[in-house]
């Protein structure tokens, strides 16, 4: 899986020009930043609650894990922090209102293919790391698309959340700078 751990390796590079595009062609108003931030901070709680249970081994540039973690948000769905992702991402998208619908279809399109080689890479690492105790957690939780019944076998893990506020910082910066542009466009075209 040399394109799944090339992709893993440059996860935080790949959208820049995407987002160039983006910001080139945007038409941001009140209505689409609203909606895209809420979604966006959706996104983030998603992530935030999910790197409380996985701690700091989801900022590094190659898979590594020490415990295999089925509770919390993983309980419902394998990658709660891609999920948060999606929504963070598609919050901005929205927000930034270029070429509706067809860059929300594009974004969609493309997050959908780096995401798949990306759970491919880090389920074959999983699955040599954990054995069984992985195959019967991919059989009982679903990938992206989160169950309503929590799984409820493997070890509990206990969140750190200050440890996840921390390790979030630089992501919600990231944010925030990408909604200040956004803001930015918007009252460039809307001053009076």
């Amino acid at each position: 899986m040399k394109i799944g751990a090339f992709l893993y390796r440059y996860r935080s590079l790949t959208p820049l020009l995407l987002i160039i595009i983006l910001f080139l062609f945007s038409k941001p108003s009140i209505v689409t930043i609203s909606i895209g931030c809420f979604i966006s901070i959706c996104g983030e709680i998603i992530r935030l609650i999910s790197v409380g249970y996985t701690g700091l081994t989801t900022r590094s540039k190659n898979v590594q894990s020490d415990i295999l973690v089925t509770n919390g948000p993983y309980g419902y769905v394998r990658n709660p922090i891609y999920l948060g992702n999606f929504f963070i991402s598609l919050g901005v998208v929205i927000s930034a209102n270029t070429l509706f619908p067809w860059f929300v279809i594009l974004y969609i399109l493309l997050f959908s293919i780096q995401y798949f080689f990306i759970i491919r890479f880090e389920e074959e690492f999983l699955k040599e790391r954990f054995g069984e105790d992985y195959m019967k957690y991919i059989r009982n939780v679903p990938s992206f698309f989160p169950k309503l019944k929590a799984y409820l076998e493997g070890g509990l893990v206990r969140p750190d959340f200050k440890k996840a506020l921390k390790s979030e910082r630089t992501t919600m910066l990231s944010i925030i700078l990408l909604y200040i542009v956004i803001c930015a466009i918007y009252f460039w075209y809307h001053k009076t």
